[in-house]
This record gives C-alpha cells, sequence and structure tokens, in this order.
C-alpha cells in the first residue's frame, strides 16, 4: 500500500481523535453544580482572590489564608471564569484541557518509546477513557493538573536520553515541566522523578546525564519556576515556611497528623483504583498474569526487564512512584493519578499485540477490521459522556449550588455573615454568598493554617459588628452540640431545617433583639 494512503488514514483516526477527547474532556462539564469538599475548597479560594484582587496569597472566605494547595489550581480556575462568564463549565475548564493534553502527551510519548502510531493512538485513547483518569477530570482538584506535568516531564526526560542534538532543550523543558508540576501539587511532582533516577541507575548513566551543562540552568529555572510562590508567600505569610514543610512533606510523607489512610495497610486503597479504575482495558490484563507475576514476585523477571528500555522505563515510571506512595503516611485514591498515563502505555502495548500490521491492509480492509471495536469504543464513550450529565441530577447534599436555593430562601434580608460548624459549605461563594466563614464547635479542629475559630468567638465578632450571624450545620449530632453551646452562653436563634439533615441557626445582634430581624425572605 502507498505510504501516502496509510499516513492518510492514521491522520483520519488522529483527527477522530481529538474530537473524541474534547468531548470526553468538555461535554456537560456545566451542568453539575460545585461539589463540597474538594470542589468547594478551590472554587471558593479562587473567587475570593478575584475579589480580593490578588493572585499571589490564597484568601477561602474572607479572613482565612489557605495554603493546601499551591496557585496554579485557583489560576486555572479565574482564567476559565475570566474567559467563559460565572458558570461551572468556566470552573472546570482548565482541569478539562489538562485532561486532554495529558491524553495527548501520553499517545506522543507511547510513541516516542515503541516507534509505533497504533501504540500511540492507542494509549491516548485508553488513558481518556480509563475511568480514573475520567471521573477525576470531572472535579476541580489539583490532581489532573498534576497528571500533565508530570507526564510532560517524563515526556521531555524521554526525549532528552534519545536527541543527542537537542539534550540541553529537553532538559531545560523537563525542569519547567516539574516546576508548573510543584506549582500544581507541590512535592508530588518529584516522584516520577525517583523512576528517571532509578531507571538511570539501572543504565549506568546517571554521572553522564547529570554531568551536562544544561543541569545547572535546569535545576535554576525548576527553582524560579516551581519554588519562587513558595518562597514569595514564605517571606510575605509568617508561619508560611513551616506550614508548608509540615503540610506538604513531613506531614504527608512520616506524621499521621492528617489522618489520611496511615500504615502499610492504608497502601490497600490504592489496589482497587489501579484495577478498577482502568477499566475497561484492564481486562487485557488477565491473559498476561504470569508475565506480571514474574516481573512483581521474581528477579528474573526484573532482569527481563533491565535488558529492554521501553518496558525498563514503564516499569520504573509506574513502580517507582507507586512504592513511594505506599510507604508515605498519608494515602488518598487520587495520589495514584499520575501513574495512569504509564498504565495506560503498558496497557496498549497489550492490546497493540492484538492489532496486525495495517501496511498490509486495504482500505475497505482496515473499515472492516474495526468497525467492531471502533462500535464497542465509540458506545463505551457515550456511556462514559452519558455518566457526567446523570451525575449533575444525582441528589447529593455535595451539590452547593442546590444547598445555596434551598438557603437562599431563609437568609435574613439585614446584613448577616454565614458560618459553617464543623464540616465547609466554601462552594457557596461561588453562588453568592456574601460573607462566608469556618467556624468549629470543639477546641480540636482541622490543623489548617489559618486557626479555625471557635463558635462564641465568631458569635462576638457579629455581634460587635451589629451583624446577623448565621450558622450552617451538618447533622443530628453537630446539630444538637451546636444549639446545646448557644442555649449554654444563653444566646437565641432560630432554628430552620433544610434538605440532607441540615439546619441554619439566625442569631441576633445582642443590641438589636426582636423580631424583625429574624424576618427573612422566605417569611414576607
Amino acid at each position: 500500500m502507498p505510504a501516502a494512503n496509510n499516513n492518510r488514514f492514521f491522520l483520519i483516526i488522529s483527527f477522530v481523535l481529538i474530537i473524541v477527547l474534547c468531548l470526553l474532556g468538555f461535554a456537560f462539564q456545566g451542568s453539575r453544580g460545585i461539589w463540597q469538599p474538594d470542589e468547594g475548597y478551590y472554587v471558593g479560594t479562587a473567587v475570593t482572590m478575584m475579589q480580593k484582587n490578588t493572585l499571589l496569597i490564597p484568601y477561602l472566605g474572607e479572613t482565612e489564608i489557605f495554603l493546601d494547595k499551591p496557585p496554579l489550581v485557583y489560576w486555572g480556575i479565574i482564567s476559565g471564569l475570566n474567559i467563559f462568564g460565572h458558570n461551572e463549565f468556566a470552573v472546570r475548564f482548565f482541569n478539562a484541557a489538562c485532561f486532554i493534553l495529558t491524553a495527548l502527551i501520553t499517545g506522543l510519548l507511547a510513541k516516542e518509546l515503541f516507534g509505533d502510531k497504533v501504540t500511540g493512538l492507542l494509549s491516548a485513547f485508553i488513558y481518556a477513557t480509563m475511568a480514573v483518569p475520567f471521573i477525576a477530570a470531572n472535579f476541580v482538584t489539583p490532581d489532573t493538573p498534576l497528571a500533565l506535568w508530570t507526564t510532560a516531564a517524563v515526556f521531555c526526560f524521554l526525549k532528552s536520553i534519545r536527541s543527542a542534538g537537542y539534550k540541553t532543550l529537553w532538559q531545560i523543558l523537563l525542569c519547567v515541566a516539574a516546576g508548573l508540576g510543584f506549582l500544581a501539587k507541590g512535592p508530588a511532582v518529584l516522584l516520577p522523578c525517583g523512576g528517571m533516577f532509578v531507571f538511570l541507575a539501572v543504565r549506568k548513566q546517571i554521572i553522564r546525564y547529570f554531568r551536562h551543562p544544561s543541569i545547572l540552568a535546569g535545576l535554576l529555572i525548576f527553582v524560579a519556576v516551581g519554588l519562587g510562590w513558595y518562597f514569595w508567600v514564605s517571606i510575605k505569610v509568617p508561619g508560611a515556611f513551616t506550614y508548608f514543610f509540615d503540610s506538604q512533606i513531613w506531614g504527608r510523607l512520616v506524621s499521621d497528623k492528617y489522618k489520611r489512610h496511615p500504615g502499610l495497610l492504608g497502601a490497600l486503597i490504592y489496589l482497587p483504583i489501579l484495577v478498577f479504575g482502568s477499566l475497561p482495558w484492564s481486562v487485557v490484563w488477565s491473559e498476561k498474569r504470569a508475565m506480571i507475576a514474574d516481573i512483581l514476585l521474581k528477579r528474573s523477571g526484573w532482569m527481563v526487564l533491565a535488558g529492554k528500555d521501553a518496558a525498563l522505563f514503564l516499569a520504573c515510571w509506574f513502580f517507582v512512584p507507586l512504592v513511594i506512595l505506599c510507604l508515605a503516611s498519608s494515602k488518598l485514591s487520587l495520589y495514584v493519578l499520575p501513574v495512569f498515563p504509564a498504565l495506560a502505555i503498558a496497557t496498549a502495548r497489550l492490546w497493540r499485540e492484538k492489532v496486525p500490521d495495517m501496511a498490509r491492509f486495504l482500505p475497505k480492509e482496515k473499515i472492516r477490521f474495526f468497525t467492531r471495536p471502533a462500535a464497542l469504543a465509540a458506545f463505551w464513550v457515550f456511556l462514559l459522556i452519558v455518566s457526567r450529565l446523570v451525575l449533575a441530577y444525582y441528589p447529593t447534599y455535595k451539590n452547593m449550588r442546590v444547598l445555596w436555593a434551598d438557603m437562599n430562601r431563609e437568609l435574613p434580608l439585614a446584613d448577616y455573615e454565614i458560618a459553617t460548624v464543623k464540616k465547609r459549605a466554601d462552594g457557596l461563594l461561588f453562588y453568592g454568598a456574601r460573607r462566608l466563614e469556618h467556624v468549629d464547635n470543639d477546641d480540636r479542629p482541622y490543623p489548617a493554617f489559618s486557626k479555625t475559630e471557635y463558635i462564641l468567638d465568631e458569635i462576638a465578632q457579629v455581634r460587635a459588628e451589629k451583624e446577623i450571624g448565621v450558622f450552617l450545620i451538618y447533622g443530628d449530632k453537630d446539630i444538637v452540640k451546636t444549639c446545646g453551646i448557644l442555649q449554654k452562653a444563653d444566646i437565641k436563634y432560630k432554628q430552620i431545617s433544610l434538605p440532607y439533615n441540615r439546619a441554619l441557626l439566625i442569631l441576633e445582634p445582642a443590641a438589636e433583639a426582636g423580631h424583625s430581624a429574624l424576618t427573612t425572605g422566605a417569611d414576607m
């Protein structure tokens, strides 16, 4: 078959792939309200930063400085809001774009690694249609941007060891990608770097790689891009440096302070995420279970890998970060998202063995061969997209759009300040909450940078400002506990029940107690 026809075929398939990726990334992203907790944290912070006109110091609500994550996710949300207006699609646009770009880079990386276009196309498609990457792209968190920059860093690393004439350029780009990953989720971007180091160690190329003149320039660029914001905030905000070290290094790797599945048994959460999160493509693993067992359990399996650069590269990229994550004290399911591109490429390679050499096929034969797999793939894509639409109408207490509609009918007409008790609802800031703070009803709050205020201290401030305090509480236990605190302090309030076992407690300023102050829009 003429090469021109073969190239035209792959060009058409590539164009179709990009359309499918855009549908998977962007379709119905604006149909669902902001969900608490994760989306509420990041969207609420981005909205507050816009209101305060500050892009460097993240604020969550009126006074709370929120340093749990670096600012790239907030900048992405703000960019989307500036481009598309104040809507949920704009909020999720940056995450969706990161998801699409990660899939494309995964495809390019696979093509570079194996020199095969089919493996590249399969890898991009498999990554985008694996359950976990798709689900992660539906929610605003730093994990999807982190996956983009770690994948880009791995791609640049591969090019830097294979492109002798452009090694300097690719090493510089590697450091830029790692720096942007640091701005996405801090030291987590360094996990794939451990895989790169092990790969170089096995090939005995560490000294040769790091003595290259561009490494020093690349490290300086990494410090400027990735650590510049940390240095600036540490200077401007007292206590920020100590908190960064505790929350992003010590508290994640060593201490169980944050109580996120500590201990080795906590690592079991990653097994179902990897197996079921790779569906439907992970079904092919069963055919290679003997080979996988040899790699995992036998030294001979690793010796075979050492002689195969592509297989060794994928194994280091996947297993080294996974081992570190298993040993770390803090464990959450989406921590493993950056290894899914490696998983997608390895899975694509297994499926690639089922695809014959396309060069000897006529166009009509190619169409017949791909008709059934294409139909099944299209059906799976359809299911994924429809699932996003169904999720938009799924009734849940997490939906801040619905919560705001329920609350707005009950809020006072006079000046008020909303405070969430124990459980947060920061997504309300996106829907119009004027002033929103978070308080606790005990003296052992979650270890955030800005200490969570005790409820009675917040009430004292609200009364001093002659405002009406509005407290949002979740669950019978905390409703009863909070009401008991107010009754013991002889503070009068009006209790309003909300769906999903929530309640509003509306207080009066001490100097203006009376029925009129508790008049709400629903009472008129």
